[in-house]
């Protein structure tokens, strides 16, 4: 069995420079306790606005990934999940709350299972700073979503179902872009950096394809178009005719 201290730096990241900074802080009676709710969410917006950035933009040096990994939060995944989740049960209305709690399952057991995978492969990241990584690469599928909301309501149908593949396909290489320059930081050992990215590909390829399907419009997601009255006659003896024709 793992020690307590080693599995606690397995799941939490915790390091002698994390306690360090910790206790410098204490002395300096740095405490957030008495400080105004206001100022501490707004803290914590600046905090999920920076980390998107480095999902934007993620071409950035190791250390700047170091220094924002090790002081891991889950706030802005669970935003992430939850605005995605609410867009796609809003637009699948008969259906809103199994579609709400599949995709909620889907980015959270699958981020757990490519975390634990690349755990597994030997990556020197702990489990909450792998989660809180894959989390906010979900964003720009977000982004995706918000745009098909637009291309659906403002753009001609044939045109408007090109722009939703160019857009969610886009995305979905940005998210795999922004989480394997993540993984690459996390010092796996030689040939295994595309063991650990296989699973990720799934991973952003299925909530892609989820965004991709869910925000198709009513007209073209399978739903049938009630014939105008007259025509149901002259179906059944086209129908007919063609049974008539494959018997003999």
């Amino acid at each position: 069995a793992l020690p307590r201290c080693a599995f606690t730096r397995l799941l939490f990241g915790q390091s002698p420079s994390s306690q360090k900074t910790f206790v410098m802080a204490s002395e300096a009676n740095t405490s957030t306790i008495e400080e105004p709710v206001s100022e501490t969410i707004m803290r914590d917006v600046r905090v999920v606005g920076r980390r998107l950035g480095l999902v934007i933009l993620p071409g950035i040096t190791s250390e700047r990934i170091k220094a924002e990994l090790r002081d891991w939060e889950l706030w802005g995944p669970l935003f992430i999940c939850m605005t995605l989740a609410v867009i796609l049960s809003v637009e699948s209305k008969d259906k809103a709350s199994l579609v709400f709690s599949i995709l909620f399952i889907v980015i959270w057991l699958g981020s757990a299972i490519v975390t634990i995978n690349a755990q597994l492969l030997g990556a020197q990241m702990s489990f909450f700073q792998t989660l809180c990584l894959l989390g906010y690469c979900v964003f720009p599928l977000l982004v995706s979503a918000f745009l098909c909301l637009i291309f659906n309501n403002f753009v001609p149908s044939t045109l408007a179902a090109v722009l939703r593949v160019v857009a969610v396909g886009v995305s979905f290489l940005w998210s795999l872009w922004a989480a394997s320059s993540f993984l690459a930081d996390a010092r796996m050992p030689e040939g295994r950096t595309l063991l650990a990215l296989y699973p990720a590909v799934l991973f952003y390829l299925s909530i892609a394809w989820m965004v991709l399907v869910g925000l198709r419009p009513a007209s073209s997601a399978g739903v049938p178009a009630t014939p105008p009255a007259g025509t149901t006659p002259a179906v059944n003896e086209t129908v007919a005719s063609m049974v008539v024709s494959l018997v003999s």
